[in-house]
């Protein structure tokens, strides 16, 4: 298996992964902006042979108001569903790790649902915390 950025021409494959971890996302045509070449965020990808089976995407914040900053943001990890309980969403946070310590970020978050109490275990496992704080949201 390999890790990689996303490439513009895997994108139908890489929608597949996110409507079957998510149960469904937007149209391909949203997904078309992709930049592939973006410094603020990246699409990493898991990949056994030419199948995308894995995916994380990291929002890389350079602000520097507060001491956790530079951080990264999580989201959209997910391994299909074949794929799971064999360490690949492991290799996906690793690989999220190492770029962080190797490029100076001080912390890495996302948001989980507070329902997934599996996926939770898999991010202690990891070395992650649960944050001491709450999130809200606005819907335009």
């Amino acid at each position: 298996m390999i890790v990689e950025r996303l490439k513009k021409e895997d994108l139908p494959k890489y929608k597949a992964l996110i409507d079957e971890a998510f149960d469904g996302s937007q149209e391909l045509s949203e997904y078309l902006k992709y930049d592939d070449n973006s410094k603020s965020y990246e699409i990493i990808v898991l990949k056994e042979k030419d199948e995308i089976v894995g995916t994380v995407t990291m929002y890389k914040l350079d602000l520097f108001t507060f001491s956790f900053q530079p951080t990264i943001e999580l989201f959209n990890v997910a391994v299909k569903k074949k794929y799971r309980r064999q360490n690949l969403g492991r290799i996906l946070i690793n690989y999220v790790i190492d770029y962080a310590k190797e490029n100076g970020y001080k912390t890495i978050h996302f948001t989980c649902l507070e329902a997934e109490k599996e996926v939770h275990e898999f991010y202690e496992s990891c070395g992650f915390v649960k944050a001491e704080s709450r999130k809200y949201n606005m819907y335009l």
